[in-house]
């Protein structure tokens, strides 16, 4: 017995010094090299110019939305950042899977009397000839929407019901929201979510519909634009050593 236990001794203490591979998993956006008119790439992404207007359109990785919501990025499966998995590491994968592709949008108005960006006419298209419609917060939002994407996740115990306000407080104090006019001399900024790319796409478009850069005098829309964007993808998968010592 005593030398039974001995052996096993040794095998948890082997166990505990081994190597264990995990999986390095990053998802990139940058501002294509191609030129658009009126848009121009930097180093945080791609902006759109016009005289008076400026639209500067961020890609954000997870680690900048894990930081947007530091506390609620370290609870493992219990994270309440709502862009992100937080900490959280699939264990069938080995790494922590891209839960949305997420632009921070931030329009800066000089000139015009007041200009308006719907987020839910913003769309994303990719070199596969997928087309993907943004997310809306509220239920009736017509094409996706985070409350029901986390109503679908929701369980019926009071921690889940406590989690998804937070998510959903976290949602609506970071979005871009609907119907938020940028008047003269104003600037306004929001991240719009669409759903992860596929693994096999390299290149998206963004394109904001029906940006309205001026109003009748009844308040209807007299002038808009499609103001587009293109954006190489780089994702990065590898496997990553990590010794783990005998201490853990």
């Amino acid at each position: 017995m005593q030398r039974t236990m001995a052996a096993m001794a040794v095998l948890a203490l082997v166990a505990c010094s081994v190597t264990l591979p995990q999986i390095k998993y990053n998802s990139t956006l940058a501002a294509s090299a191609v030129p658009i008119a009126d848009v121009e790439g930097n180093e945080t992404g791609a902006v759109y110019s016009i005289e008076g207007l400026r639209v500067q359109v961020e890609p954000l990785t997870d680690e900048r939305l894990n930081a947007l919501f530091p506390g609620d990025s370290k609870r493992d499966r219990f994270s309440t950042n709502p862009y992100t998995y937080g900490d959280w590491v699939n264990p069938l994968v080995g790494y922590t899977p891209v839960r949305f592709t997420v632009f921070k949008v931030s329009i800066t108005n000089d000139i015009y009397a007041k200009v308006l960006l719907d987020p839910l006419q913003a769309v994303l298209h990719t070199d596969r000839g997928e087309v993907l419609n943004s997310y809306g917060i509220p239920s009736w939002s017509p094409h996706n929407s985070f409350e029901r994407y986390y109503r679908a996740l929701r369980g019926q115990s009071g921690n889940e019901f406590y989690r998804f306000d937070l998510r959903m407080g976290n949602v609506r104090s970071s979005a871009y929201l609907e119907d938020q006019r940028v008047f003269k001399g104003e600037s306004y900024s929001g991240l719009i979510a669409f759903d992860p790319l596929p693994e096999d796409v390299t290149q998206v478009r963004l394109v904001l519909q029906d940006f309205v850069l001026r109003f009748d005098a009844s308040g209807q829309p007299l002038e808009a634009v499609d103001i587009t964007m293109d954006f190489d993808r780089t994702l990065e998968v590898s496997e990553v050593q990590v010794a783990t010592g005998a201490q853990e």
